[in-house]
């Protein structure tokens, strides 16, 4: 059955006309309706109850974030970008975005020139930063990795869509298609639950504020006391304790950067135990300094394999590994500041 997809296009709108030509083009050619700013190119709070239907009315979110913040709510006092960023998280929405890398390189005119609206822009970069985005460095570069995305996004995050009235007409004339739909429905409904609760029989293992000996390899430096440099002092294995909650929240950014984790990379291991393991280590050694310091390969292969088998994590299509839909939920509630309180949730399962 032959669908087409709405993709709602979020971003501020005369500094970026290029960028969105080159996404609308990208989203025609995979057969997705683009809709966007271009039915209302001068949103204002007379028209935010129509953009959040279309928003509601879409399959996909999609928002792209470069040197401007864009116009501000008088109520909200944030931009219409940002509020619609935000609505379309918290309805569900299945939601991708595009940063461009490198904003000094923007010319003068497509940037904030307030510092008020810098610090704003900086915020929302961040807060967008803490889902699954990518980066781009040109129109092009954007259109390309768009039809990239949604590819996936489609895959992963399969969506009602839209079907032609008189395709649908013909179809629902026999009850067993109105019975596959119905069928359809409910094991999509089964889908979204299982995105929040996770896979069943896991209570024997360890998760959340559990605790496990991260074991790490490193190497010492001392500084001569008459000649001032440094020479090797010594090397070896160390533990620390990490509750897993703390070893998800540095292995979860990496997978949303789709920075590649099918074998260990060095970077994320030392971001593993990063602060904690040097807090540690300075104690331990005082007056020394530290060259290299990694997870044991054992060790991260232990980590990996548990966020698995919690359904956290899953190796993808391209054969490496991914956030599942429940890995995602899981993360943003770790990281999920509740109203009234001033750090993150610590969650525990």
């Amino acid at each position: 059955m032959e669908k087409r997809y709405q993709v709602f296009v979020s971003s501020t709108y005369n500094d970026l006309l290029e960028e969105r030509s080159e996404v609308m083009q990208a989203l025609l050619e995979l057969e997705c309706m683009p809709a966007g700013m271009e039915l209302f190119p001068a949103a204002n709070e007379t028209q935010w109850n129509w953009i959040k239907k279309v928003i509601d009315e879409s399959d996909y979110y999609m928002v792209i974030v470069a040197g401007r913040y864009g116009s501000i709510s008088s109520e909200t006092k944030i931009s219409y970008t940002e509020m619609e960023y935000r609505y379309a998280l918290d309805s569900g929405k299945p939601v991708i975005a595009f940063l461009h890398e490198n904003i000094l390189k923007l010319e003068s005119g497509r940037c904030e020139s307030e510092e008020k609206l810098q610090g704003m822009l900086d915020e929302f970069r961040a807060l967008v930063k803490k889902r699954l985005c990518k980066m781009y460095s040109t129109p092009s570069d954007l259109g390309a990795k768009v039809s990239r995305s949604i590819t996936q996004l489609k895959k992963q995050y399969p969506a009602k869509g839209w079907i032609r009235a008189d395709i649908l007409d013909s179809l629902a004339s026999t009850d067993e298609t109105l019975r596959l739909q119905r069928d359809n429905e409910k094991l999509r409904d089964l889908v979204a639950s299982l995105s929040n609760e996770g896979p069943k029989d896991t209570d024997h293992l360890a998760r959340g504020n559990d605790e496990f000996e991260v074991e790490f390899f490193c190497k010492r430096e001392s500084k001569h006391p008459d000649t001032g440099r440094f020479r090797k002092a010594g090397e070896g294995t160390e533990v620390i304790l990490m509750t897993w909650n703390e070893i998800f929240q540095r292995v979860a950014p990496a997978l949303i950067e789709k920075r590649g984790l099918h074998g260990w990379k060095s970077d994320v291991m030392s971001g593993i135990i990063d602060q904690k393991s040097f807090d540690y280590l300075s104690k331990r050694f005082p007056n020394n300094r530290f060259v290299e310091h990694r997870v044991l390969p054992e060790c991260w292969n232990t980590i990996m394999m548990q966020f698995r088998a919690l359904g956290l994590i899953d190796i993808g299509e391209d054969g490496e590994w991914e956030l599942t839909r429940y890995g995602d939920n899981y993360y943003s509630r770790i990281i999920g500041v509740m109203k009234g309180a001033t750090k993150a949730l610590q969650c525990q399962e």
